[in-house]
């Protein structure tokens, strides 16, 4: 019946694969192309404020992964899922990689700001394209910009949060809120 339905050829592979049969060799090496986070309300969002602080915890945490795989990147996206469902994605790149978190959020929210739908929120997510090794990326120093900064700020708050566990720190504007960088995993009674 296979036979009839996908030929000789095909047949042959799906009952060597269903067999665990597969002459194939395996890749374990993955290179990340992006690096994301995203959070769906519980119920649909229409105040900025709150939208806000969404972006600021999605950009922490994507931040903090970005540091921790090595990486940097030059693009920001920006995903905004309306009650409808509805999706809509805006992207910018920056002049220079990063990957601190004050800068993501910043672009994120000047992308939000331009986009402002008027109707109801269910989804928002922010996402660093364009990866590069931090190692392997010269950093452009900028004429009056101090020598210490949000990138060493957010690297010490990682080390805290290795050692304490995420929820010791974090931007201010996050406390007594929801905090989107732990969606994923929600409190048990």
């Amino acid at each position: 019946m296979l036979r009839r339905a996908v030929g000789d050829a095909a047949a042959g592979h799906l009952h060597e694969l269903s067999w665990g049969r597969d002459p194939r060799g395996v890749s374990p090496e993955h290179v990340e192309k992006s690096i994301g986070a995203e959070v769906t309300f519980d119920a649909d969002v229409t105040d900025p404020a709150e939208i806000r602080r969404a972006l600021l915890g999605l950009a922490e945490k994507v931040g903090a992964r970005l540091r921790a795989a090595g990486q940097v990147g030059r693009t920001v996206s920006l995903k905004v899922r309306s009650a409808d469902f509805r999706t809509v994605s805006r992207s910018r790149t920056l002049t220079v990689p990063t990957d601190t978190a004050r800068e993501m959020f910043d672009t994120a929210w000047a992308l939000w700001t331009v986009l402002a739908p008027a109707e109801p929120i269910r989804l928002v997510g922010v996402r660093m394209e364009g990866l590069a090794a931090a190692a392997e990326t010269p950093r452009q120093l900028t004429l009056g910009e101090p020598e210490r900064g949000w990138r060493e700020a957010e690297v010490a708050a990682d080390a805290a949060a290795a050692r304490f566990g995420r929820s010791v720190i974090g931007p201010a504007s996050l406390l007594g809120r929801r905090d989107p960088r732990r969606a994923e995993k929600p409190a048990r009674p």
